[in-house]
């Protein structure tokens, strides 16, 4: 009896073979993905499919270690299947579209199937997700489109320059004789000194520049919030020395808590990244007050973490 036993688990888990695949291992930030899975069983059985709606939870893997923290794939296309006939039993088929708009390597967990009141898993899939290939010598803050520029046709004004510049010579002479004159009359003026804008100042600019565009009105809202998410990751790259452009919330706020930041301070800090998430991954569509309090947020971590500026100092 514990023969026929064994026989019978044996044929019956070799039955099945199931199979899990990803169109890509290495994707962009919101490049479309295509999760499949095929089982191959026999005609008779009967097959049921715990599908997913809106998103599929991942773990991200960092470190060498697997970590739930909330990160998921959004679905683009709901869940298709279907199945025919194969020799010596029947083959079933089953896709996703998904999106994932986060850094970093995550696994999907594979999807559980039921075959005959038996439960069955799929095969994890393990996925790279980055930025936009970073262009050579191009500093962060000056990642924008380059245009070649065209000679232009040389006019009259210029070529009549050209031919009788020994008059501007005099001309320009004189001025500056004339400049010096008046000047020589006049008491010295201070100079005034131009001071470079600081991290704190161009991160503020770049935040009220992006809350200007208004892309929301625009129907942009996630290109928004990308890029608020962009702008905060880059300024807490250079303030605390920190590799945080491709890292998710999670290993973000581990890294600051590292740096010493005080904990309520990195709260805040990943409210905001996670507020992004939230919008790219479509589980929430904020309205206009609700977007403006997210950049005053921002703002304010910007200013609280900054180091302390004097303008009036000798």
């Amino acid at each position: 009896m514990l023969l026929i036993s064994t026989l019978f688990f044996i044929g019956n888990a070799f039955a099945q073979q199931l199979d899990a695949t990803i169109s890509k291992s290495r994707a962009k930030i919101g490049e479309p993905l295509t999760l499949k899975y095929k089982l191959k069983t026999r005609s008779n059985d009967t097959i049921v499919f715990y599908e997913k709606y809106s998103e599929i939870p991942m773990r991200t893997y960092g470190g060498g270690q697997l970590s739930n923290d909330g990160a998921s794939a959004e679905i683009l296309t709901n869940f298709n299947d279907s199945s025919y006939k194969v020799q010596g039993g029947k083959e079933w088929l089953g896709d996703y579209e998904i999106m994932i708009w986060d850094s970093g390597t995550f696994i999907i967990p594979g999807p559980e199937i039921v075959i005959n009141d038996s439960t069955f898993y799929f095969d994890d899939l393990k996925v790279y997700v980055d930025f936009s290939t970073k262009k050579s010598g191009v500093d962060l803050y000056d990642i924008r489109e380059n245009y070649a520029e065209l000679p232009e046709e040389e006019n009259v004004f210029v070529r009549w320059i050209k031919r009788n510049w020994w008059i501007l010579a005099i001309v320009v002479a004189a001025s500056a004789g004339l400049l010096w004159f008046i000047n020589k009359r006049k008491p010295p003026e201070r100079i005034k000194v131009v001071k470079a804008m600081s991290l704190k100042e161009r991160t503020l600019a770049a935040i009220d520049a992006l809350e200007g565009e208004k892309l929301w009105e625009q129907d942009k809202l996630k290109e928004h919030f990308i890029e608020l998410s962009y702008i905060m990751r880059s300024y807490l790259t250079a303030r605390y020395d920190i590799a945080i452009l491709e890292k998710t919330t999670y290993q973000t706020k581990q890294l600051l808590l590292q740096k010493g930041l005080n904990e309520d301070t990195v709260d805040t800090i990943a409210r905001i990244l996670s507020h992004s998430d939230m919008v790219k991954f479509a589980k929430s569509s904020p309205d206009e007050i609700s977007i403006l309090k997210i950049s005053t947020l921002a703002r304010q971590i910007v200013a609280e973490t900054s180091p302390l500026e004097f303008d009036n100092y000798e």
